[in-house]
């Protein structure tokens, strides 16, 4: 179905009370042909526009042709001339409707009021005529579209109804919240809402009929109220809508369900307003990611493609979610092995989430390449063309894989449309888990809710089992380690920053790292190899007595732990996410000089001023990632201007990829310095990537 972004008006005729004929002429005589349609008003008023493809007769509103009707289904021409003491009052009964002889498509619109909201019933009284409001309660608005062959009659329409609650159709009145992060002014959105057919690969509430089998639909537009926004008395079913934030200028059109009930929820700070199938139009402004503030969760498992859980499809493909095939099952069964539904699940809600910390594992990869996570974009071009989000990969990764490797890395990941995020995988199949460390909410800039947000420390070893005595964890057991009231992390802080590496497990397995005194998740934090020394970041909620419990399954193997900051309520600052950028870069001089790190030397990396991240920035999260390094070794990165701290950000060994996620406190200048060690190659070298994830302001 063809639709078209209304312009206030109407579309009626009436049932048992007058049947309109359509006249294909202006005022001179012209040919004729009958429009057959009954239109039963049930005591309501209202606006008839008519849109078509030929030259128009009414140049005040904006269709082709404007009429009115009365709540006892008369027709009626009206005063069009605004201003005026008589506008909108009717001027004249009318039998039929004049449409220029060369229109082959028509399409009406009906704008309903109710009558017996008037205290007198006079078609002169100005009330009588107040204008079509989409919050009325009793009676909604359709939509009709006919096509017809040139010089034949147009078809028979048969009775229409509007919408009323509890009508046949599921009529309801329908209400729906809006929420943002800054004010929510009078009237901010403007919404258009037009019923339609669903596709045939689609399930839904089919439109009403009309008694001569033409399909029509229900009609809103309006503009919000307050919190609130409406498509009027409708009916359940398929939808196309159109929204406008008129404080911002951003501008979606959207397809969506609905169901009796609550509308769906519009986040104006999220991709298309939260909607899933959407794309921006031409002209819109885009969304800024908001300032976030923090809420740790304990750890939950929501992706394991081992289990067909969040994704399905088994092994993450090579690709994006896109597939060059005109299937649509196929299509669609891309889309559901890469993207994968982040609100609404595991205790995150189902709107206000910005974005969200995962530790992304890749596992028993088929070969080598990368994987990289970002937001499902908003679409661009035809919304009803389910490849329409679709467009460049991002340049970065979050995971490199290789064949047999299992490989994990935290994840700070804004929120896309639809509450989505996606995965990009580049090289070879692999599977995927995913385990949720904790949720970003935009700040209402308008309450008086107290910020958690996240405060830098000064980077400080807060374990390490190789030490007097040597004893490495078992595989099994639980060690829990106090986080509080040391290395800078006061006693309330919610959750804190950690960096733990596993060095020489015994075997194969996993670490866990969750808050003391809980029961153990079915997550893991770490991955492990015999012999193989393996970092990740770590965010945790801080347990019983101020402590995190740190449990490795199946081997035994030492481990370290690396405080780096904390969230704690009423204290820190505000997260911004990004789409990822490159500040640094050896191989190419992005950011420092073109040639790779020494062993022991120590690099200044300029974070502020670079993108957009702002003067008042206190930290940046970022993917650090070392290529092709000759011998083995570790990075650590600290704020700029402190001495060097006897902590770690990653390890590797010779010719390897590695990434790891930090969150590091900013220095002087807005810098973090960068230094690479390979203690057993005294000539040894590395390549270093920094990619900015989001900053702390």
């Amino acid at each position: 179905m063809h639709l078209r972004t209304p312009v206030l008006l109407a579309s009626v005729l009436i049932s048992g009370v007058a049947t309109a004929t359509v006249i294909d002429a202006p005022v001179e005589a012209r040919s004729t042909t009958l429009l057959d349609i009954d239109y039963d008003p049930l005591g309501t008023v209202g606006s008839l526009g008519l849109e078509y493809n030929a030259d128009g007769l009414d140049p005040y509103g904006g269709y082709g042709e404007m009429v009115r009707w009365d709540a006892s289904g008369n027709w009626l021409t009206f005063d069009h001339e605004l201003g005026s003491a008589t506008f909108g009052h009717p001027t004249a009964n009318i039998s039929d409707i004049r449409v220029p002889t060369e229109a082959t498509y028509l399409r009406l619109e009906s704008y309903s009021s109710t009558a017996v909201d008037c205290a007198g019933d006079s078609a002169l009284d100005d009330c009588y005529w107040e204008g079509y409001d989409i919050w009325n309660p009793r009676h909604g608005s359709f939509h009709l579209q006919l096509e017809r062959d040139a010089g034949q009659p147009w078809p028979t329409i048969g009775t229409v109804v509007p919408p009323t609650p509890g009508d046949r159709y599921g009529g309801f009145v329908s209400r729906g919240r809006v929420i943002a992060s800054d004010a929510i002014t009078e009237g901010r959105l403007h919404i258009d809402a037009f019923q339609i057919d669903c596709s045939i690969y689609e399930t839904c509430d089919p439109p009403p009929i009309t008694s001569a089998g033409i399909p029509y639909g229900a009609f809103a537009s309006g503009a919000s109220k307050g919190d609130l926004w409406t498509m009027g008395v409708t009916w359940p079913g398929h939808y196309t809508v159109f929204i406008e934030d008129r404080d911002t200028g951003v501008k979606v059109q959207g397809v969506v369900t609905i169901t009796a009930g609550p509308l769906p929820v519009i986040d104006l700070d999220a991709p298309c307003f939260g909607l899933l199938t959407c794309v921006t139009v031409p002209d819109s402004a885009t969304v800024d990611p908001p300032a976030a503030e923090f809420h740790p969760v304990d750890p939950v498992r929501i992706l394991d493609t081992r289990k067909e859980r969040g994704l399905t499809g088994g092994m993450v493909r090579p690709g994006d979610g896109r597939l060059d095939t005109t299937n649509a099952e196929l299509r669609a069964a891309e889309v559901a092995n890469h993207e994968l539904t982040v609100t609404g699940v595991a205790g995150i809600p189902s709107a206000g989430v910005s974005a969200v910390l995962l530790n992304v594992t890749a596992v028993d990869p088929t070969g080598e390449g990368y994987v990289t996570v970002g937001p499902r974009p908003a679409g661009t071009g035809d919304v009803f063309d389910d490849q329409n989000s679709f467009g460049d990969w991002p340049d970065a990764s979050n995971i490199n894989i290789r064949a047999g490797v299992d490989t994990p890395n935290m994840v700070l990941v804004r929120v896309g449309a639809g509450g989505r995020i996606r995965f990009h995988v580049f090289g070879a199949e692999t599977h995927l888990l995913a385990d949720v460390a904790g949720w970003y909410s935009s700040i209402d800039s308008a309450s008086d809710v107290t910020l958690t947000g996240f405060t830098p420390v000064n980077p400080a070893r807060l374990l390490d089992t190789r030490g007097e005595p040597s004893e490495p964890l078992s595989g099994g057991t639980t060690t829990e380690l106090r986080v509080t009231s040391k290395a800078g992390v006061p006693g309330d802080a919610e959750a804190v920053v950690l960096n733990v590496t596993a060095v020489s497990p015994s075997g194969s397995g996993f670490v866990t790292v969750y808050p003391s005194g809980g029961s153990v998740p079915d997550v893991s934090n770490l991955n492990l190899s015999a012999g193989v020394t393996r970092p990740n970041l770590v965010v945790v909620s801080v347990g019983d007595n101020g402590s995190i419990a740190i449990r490795p399954e199946l081997a035994a193997t030492h481990v370290l732990v690396d405080v780096f900051g904390y969230f704690a309520p009423e204290s820190g600052g505000a997260t911004t996410t990004a789409t990822p950028f490159r500040v640094a870069d050896s191989r190419n001089g992005i950011g420092t000089s073109t040639r790779p790190w020494s062993t022991q030397e120590t690099r200044r990396i300029r974070i502020v001023g670079v993108g957009d991240v702002p003067a008042e920035a206190t930290a940046v999260i970022a993917n650090i990632t070392v290529v092709g390094p000759t011998g083995e070794g570790f990075l650590t990165a600290w704020p700029s201007g402190l001495d060097a701290p006897n902590v770690s950000n990653l390890n590797f060994t010779s010719g390897e990829i590695i990434p790891n996620m930090a969150i590091i406190g900013l220095g002087d200048s807005g810098a973090i310095d960068v230094r690479v060690d390979l203690p057993w190659d005294p000539t040894g070298t590395a390549h270093v990537l920094v990619d900015v994830l989001g900053w702390v302001s």
